[in-house]
C-alpha cells in the first residue's frame, strides 16, 4: 500500500498537468501575427459594419490598415451642424483616427479625394494608381470593401468596389481574396424597432445579397461588438449616441456573425479569413 500511494499521486499530478496544459491549448487565442488585412471605403465611417471583426483580428495580431478614400467633406448634419468643406474634413479625419486608436489597428490611410467627386475621369485614373500602390506595399491576404451595391447605393461605395475590384482582378497573388461587405437578404426585418429617422432610411435602403452568396462568415465574440460600438461612437459629427445604437440593432440581426461574398464566387462556406 506505501508503495503504491507515491504511484498513485504521481499518476494524478502528471493527469492534473495534462489537463491544464488542455486546458491552456483550448483557451489559446488563435494568432494571425503574420497576416495584413486591408479594408478600402470611401468614407470615414464606412467601416462601422465591420468594426467588431476589425477588432477581432486585430486582437489575434493581424495587421489592419483601414483606407479611406475620399474626405468626408461633404457629409453635413444636422445635429453637428459642420459647414461642408476643410473643417468637417479636418474634424472626420481625427473622428477616424480616434476609431482606429480604439480597436487597436493600423493609423488610417487617407487618399482625400473630395467628397462626391470620385465619378471624375481624373480621379479614376489616379485612385487605380494609389489602390495598386497599396497592394503592392502591404500585400494583404485579404482586402474587404462594399459590394456593386454599394451598402445602399452610394456613389462613391460603388465607384471605391469598382476600381477596388479592377486593381485587385489584375494584380492580385493566387493567395490574395477580395471580400464584399454583405448583408443576408434573409436576415433583414424592415420593421425594426429603430428610433432615429437616419438609421431607419438605412435600413429600409439597404442593399442585401442572398445569404447562399455569403460564404465567408465570420463570428465575432461580445466584446468585439462591445470595442466595435466604442470605436463607431467616435464618429460624433456623423452620428447621435442614439443613431449609433440603432446601428448596431441593425447588426445584431445576423446574430453575432458578419457576412462576405468573396469577389469571385464561391461555394466552400468559411469562418476565417486566413484559411
Amino acid at each position: 500500500m506505501k508503495t503504491l500511494l507515491p504511484t498513485l499521486c504521481l499518476i494524478l499530478t502528471l493527469f492534473s498537468c495534462h489537463s491544464q496544459k488542455q486546458t491552456k491549448k483550448e483557451n489559446k487565442q488563435p494568432t494571425n501575427t503574420d497576416k495584413t488585412l486591408m479594408a478600402i471605403f470611401a468614407h470615414p465611417d464606412d467601416e462601422i459594419v465591420i468594426s467588431p471583426i476589425l477588432s477581432k483580428y486585430a486582437k489575434e495580431g493581424a495587421s489592419i490598415h483601414l483606407v479611406i478614400v475620399t474626405d468626408g467633406s461633404k457629409g453635413v448634419t444636422p445635429h453637428a451642424n459642420i459647414p461642408a468643406g476643410d473643417l468637417l474634413a479636418n474634424v472626420r479625419a481625427q473622428e477616424a483616427l480616434c476609431v482606429t486608436k480604439t480597436l487597436g489597428i493600423n493609423p488610417p490611410t487617407f487618399l482625400n479625394y473630395t467628397d462626391g467627386d470620385l465619378a471624375l475621369n481624373e480621379n479614376l485614373f489616379s485612385l487605380d494608381d494609389k489602390i495598386d500602390s497599396l497592394f503592392t506595399k502591404h500585400e494583404p491576404e485579404v482586402v474587404i470593401t462594399f459590394g456593386p451595391g454599394g451598402e445602399y447605393g452610394h456613389s462613391d461605395h460603388r465607384m471605391v468596389s469598382n476600381i477596388v475590384t479592377e486593381v485587385f482582378q489584375r494584380e492580385a497573388s493566387e493567395t490574395q481574396q477580395l471580400l464584399y461587405y454583405g448583408f443576408p437578404n434573409e436576415s433583414k426585418n424592415k420593421e425594426l424597432s429603430l428610433k432615429t429617422d437616419l438609421v431607419k432610411w438605412f435600413n429600409e435602403n439597404l442593399k442585401t445579397t442572398r445569404k447562399r452568396f455569403l460564404t465567408y462568415r465570420i463570428p465575432f465574440s461580445e466584446e468585439d461588438l462591445k470595442l466595435g460600438h466604442e470605436a463607431s461612437s467616435c464618429h460624433t459629427s456623423q452620428y447621435t449616441a442614439e443613431a449609433i445604437d440603432d446601428l448596431f440593432t441593425m447588426m445584431k440581426q445576423t446574430d453575432s456573425v458578419i457576412y462576405f461574398r468573396p469577389w469571385n464566387g464561391s461555394k466552400a462556406i468559411k469562418e476565417h479569413f486566413f484559411d
